[in-house]
């Protein structure tokens, strides 16, 4: 093992029991891409990129995260992935390995489209954490040195450096849902995952689809923006969970330019350094953790109130071109969020080749399925017809353009 090591924060302690009430509870990125990669030569360039980024290597040691020193698992699969419904693909849904304790992992899918998989358990990163070590895999794919992210920090630490400005939002569940409720039946599936691809992209695609959240979610709403805390240490390299969110509350109707505004004073005043710990869970004893937790699952579907309506993460704007190593050209990345058991919504969007990939997990449950559907063509038609093409031409950055909002945001 290496010498990194650092203690596990309160918000990473809330993600353990959910691996089992939410499985898999995963983050996952994959990069959909025309050529072959060669499952070697992936192998190697993720040992080199891990070695430079431990936070790929953790295992649990009591209350600490240690580096391994063993390289994430690569595992070759001939599989693409089973759009539109990914709740039910065998692959993209199956137990991250090869043991219990690993915490993150490569898939190779070498069907047509040929795709990379990068899984993380929440509990050792974020989402910006994940697309940094990802993007170090690719640059070592491409004969470059990994740029590294050694720091082991992760919220909690920064959060006492930087000091919070005021206090905790009060989370009670009272928010609807842009979905309502509806009751989960047994052998149904608990969660949804679905995609959509967006013919547009450009600046305030967060925010409008925040404002539609907020116009069909009833009396009022409250949408979490996770913040990248990394903005307020720009030295900082650690792929650790620095996200904390962001609450705006709004009722049916507000502009999104207003909920813009909003989230750029919530910034510039730091008001998701606030929010370390906010629900109290990691005070309670693990059993009656998950306890709450189920509970918050039943009051959320059966009665429709929830602790925040919607997650919405903007997880960047890429150059494929800028990403593509020997063999292999990225034609999309997309982020697909963990499920929830608190949260009825999860949304993570990207943005590249004038495009914006949308996945959303969602608690699933009596007529969800069709409301989300009506949901998502609700979101495109608006992203597609407000977006200009001027804005989808705008120049690209190789990695995640970011504005501090959303796990990068924009």
């Amino acid at each position: 093992m290496s010498t990194f090591r650092r203690p596990i924060s309160p918000t990473e302690l809330i993600y353990f029991p959910m691996r089992d009430l939410a499985p898999p509870f995963l983050m996952q990125l994959a990069i959909e891409g025309e050529g072959s990669l060669d499952a070697e030569r992936l192998r190697r360039a993720v040992a080199i990129a891990s070695a430079a980024n431990p936070g790929a290597r953790l295992v649990r040691d009591g209350s600490y995260w240690v580096d391994s020193g063993v390289a994430p698992t690569v595992r070759e699969v001939h599989h693409a992935l089973q759009f539109p419904a990914l709740e039910a693909d065998p692959v993209l849904t199956s137990p991250i390995g090869p043991t219990p304790e690993s915490t993150t992992e490569v898939l190779l899918l070498t069907a047509d489209p040929v795709t990379i998989v990068f899984r993380v358990f929440h509990g050792v990163m974020d989402g910006m954490g994940m697309v940094m070590w990802a993007t170090d895999i690719l640059r070592v794919l491409r004969g470059q040195e990994p740029v590294g992210a050694a720091d082991p920090v992760a919220d909690a630490e920064l959060v006492a450096k930087v000091g919070a400005p005021g206090k905790p939002a009060l989370m009670v569940p009272r928010f609807g849902s842009a979905l309502g409720r509806g009751r989960q039946d047994a052998g149904e599936h608990r969660h949804l995952l679905r995609h959509r691809t967006i013919h547009a992209a450009g600046p305030g695609a967060l925010m409008r689809v925040a404002a539609i959240l907020a116009d069909e979610g009833g009396p009022l709403s409250r949408i979490m923006i996770p913040v990248d805390l990394r903005r307020h240490d720009p030295a900082l390299r650690s792929t650790g969970n620095l996200a904390l969110p962001l609450f705006l509350d709004a009722r049916p109707g507000t502009d999104w330019k207003q909920l813009n505004a909003e989230k750029r004073a919530g910034l510039a005043e730091g008001r998701e350094l606030n929010q370390m710990d906010n629900t109290g869970l990691t005070k309670l004893p693990p059993a009656a953790g998950r306890a709450l937790a189920r509970s918050l699952n039943w009051v959320g579907a059966r009665l429709g109130r929830n602790l925040a309506s919607a997650t919405v993460s903007h997880m960047g704007r890429y150059d494929l071109e800028a990403l593509a190593v020997p063999g292999f050209a990225p034609t999309s990345v997309r982020v697909l969020p963990q499920h929830s058991v608190a949260m009825p919504i999860l949304m993570g969007l990207t943005e590249g080749g004038g495009r914006t990939e949308l996945t959303v997990s969602v608690r699933s449950g009596r007529g969800i399925p069709d409301r989300l559907d009506a949901l998502l063509d609700r979101i495109v038609r608006t992203l597609e017809s407000e977006l200009t093409p001027a804005d989808s031409a705008s120049p690209r950055t190789a990695g995640p353009a970011a504005d501090a909002a959303g796990t990068t945001g924009r």
